[in-house]
C-alpha cells in the first residue's frame, strides 16, 4: 500500500497544534485537502504529514494518518498517535516512489513539498523509525492464538518463532501483515498471490480498520 508525504502549512500547524513540539502527539484525524496527489490513498495506505519550522529548512514529522478515507472535504482516519519528531537530518535520505529525493535550495523546503508524493518503502520505514525513537510504541500484535490450525500460529507469543514461509495441503504460504491504528495483524497469504500482495494487504487492512473502529 502507498505511503504519501504531504505538508501542513506553518499557519495551520501553529493554529491547530497549540505549541506542540517534538515528543508530543498532535491528535488530529483529518487532513483538509483534495490535492490530486492524495488519490493514491484511495485503496488504503498511510499519510505522513510534515511541516517546516523555523529556523529555515527544519522539517518535522507531525502526524501519520492510517488508512485515511476521502470524505469529500479532506482525508480522515483514526486519531494520530505518532509523536512529533525532527526529520531535518534525514532529509537527504528521503526518497519518493519515482526515485527522486527532496531537492530544495536554502529557504525553499516548504515550497518543494507543496505537492503530495508517494514515498518509497525504505523512506516510510525511516520516518516511522524516527517516530519510534521519539517515543511511540511499536504496533500491537492483535493476531489471535491458533494452536490447532494447519499453519503456524502468528500471535504475539508464537510470532518470534515462526518462519516466513510454510506449506500445508500441497500449497505454499508466505507470512504477511498489515497495520492500522497502532495495531498489526499477521496472516498467511498463498504464495501464488505474491504478485497481488499490495491488493491483499489493502483488503485485510480495510477489514482490520473497520473492526477496530467498531470497538471504539
Amino acid at each position: 500500500m502507498p505511503d504519501v508525504l504531504a505538508i501542513v502549512s506553518k499557519a495551520v500547524f501553529e493554529k491547530e497544534a497549540a505549541g506542540r513540539k517534538p515528543g508530543k502527539v498532535w491528535p488530529i484525524d483529518t487532513y483538509h485537502s483534495q490535492s490530486k496527489g492524495l488519490a493514491a490513498l484511495a485503496g488504503g495506505g498511510r499519510l505522513f504529514l510534515v511541516t517546516v519550522r523555523p529556523p529555515a529548512d527544519t522539517l518535522w514529522l507531525v502526524a501519520v494518518l492510517e488508512n485515511p478515507q476521502n470524505t469529500g472535504k479532506g482525508w480522515r482516519s483514526g486519531r494520530n498517535r505518532v509523536p512529533i519528531s525532527d526529520l531535518t537530518s534525514l532529509v537527504p535520505r528521503i526518497r519518493f516512489a519515482n526515485g527522486k529525493g527532496i531537492t530544495a535550495s536554502p529557504g525553499t523546503l516548504g515550497m518543494s513539498l507543496q505537492t503530495p508524493r508517494v514515498l518509497d518503502a525504505p523512506s516510510a520505514a525511516l520516518l516511522l523509525g524516527a517516530a519510534w525513537s521519539a517515543g511511540v510504541a511499536p504496533a500491537v500484535n492483535v493476531t489471535k492464538h491458533d494452536a490447532a490450525g494447519p499453519l503456524p500460529c502468528l500471535c504475539k507469543v508464537c510470532f518470534p518463532q515462526s518462519a516466513e514461509r510454510a506449506e500445508t495441503g500441497g500449497m505454499a504460504f508466505l507470512r504477511s501483515s498489515t497495520e492500522a491504528v497502532g495495531r498489526v495483524l499477521h496472516f498467511w497469504m498463498p504464495e501464488e498471490l505474491k504478485k497481488d500482495a499490495d491488493a491483499v494487504g489493502r483488503s485485510v487492512r480495510s477489514v482490520l480498520s473497520s473492526r477496530l473502529a467498531a470497538t471504539r
